[in-house]
């Protein structure tokens, strides 16, 4: 039943994309769908797990991103506990921070932070999905431009909901 139940919602998240032409990026624990236009780079420095990039445009030489990042947590922790180190390191190391979004989704079980930022006089906005599963906190993160961040902003919102963990029963078909 758990496996049915996962593949329909596996369907469903392809449905969101609303495209044919898409790819899935499979993790230990986890899945990812996204355009076949963006391009997948694996990682294996600071927890960084993947980088989707946007399609490349003559005309907008910065490429949208999508990233995940794996923290290994001490058991016990808690996903309020990480999000506000997250707030203070905002309000601490990066202070020209404005955050727009702070919410906990008590269905899809995440914490989203939205937020502009201005870093190395680029004009940032950044949208973060905060998951803790099995001692380990998954950051999943959206960055764009200030000025083109509309533009993405659906195809982004259809991969970051994409992103689902495996079922118990379903975690040995790599």
């Amino acid at each position: 039943m758990k496996e049915r139940l996962f593949f329909t919602f596996f369907i469903i998240s392809i449905a969101l994309i609303g495209q044919k032409d898409i790819d899935i990026y499979k993790g230990d624990n986890y899945f990812i769908a996204y355009p076949k236009d963006w391009e997948l780079k694996k990682s294996n420095k600071n927890g960084i797990q993947f980088i989707l990039y946007s399609k490349e445009q003559a005309a907008d030489p910065f490429r949208e991103n999508i990233s995940l990042v794996i923290q290994n947590v001490k058991e016990g922790t808690t996903l309020e506990s990480q999000i506000e180190l997250v707030e203070a390191e905002l309000r601490n190391v990066m202070k020209t921070s404005k955050v727009t979004v702070n919410t906990f989704d008590k269905i899809k079980k995440r914490h989203e932070i939205v937020y502009s930022v201005n870093i190395s006089a680029a004009y940032l906005k950044v949208k973060q999905h905060f998951y803790l599963n099995e001692n380990k906190l998954y950051i999943l993160t959206f960055t764009a431009l200030q000025k083109s961040y509309d533009d993405y902003k659906k195809r982004a919102n259809s991969i970051l909901d994409s992103f689902k963990f495996k079922p118990v029963s379903a975690k040995k078909w790599n």
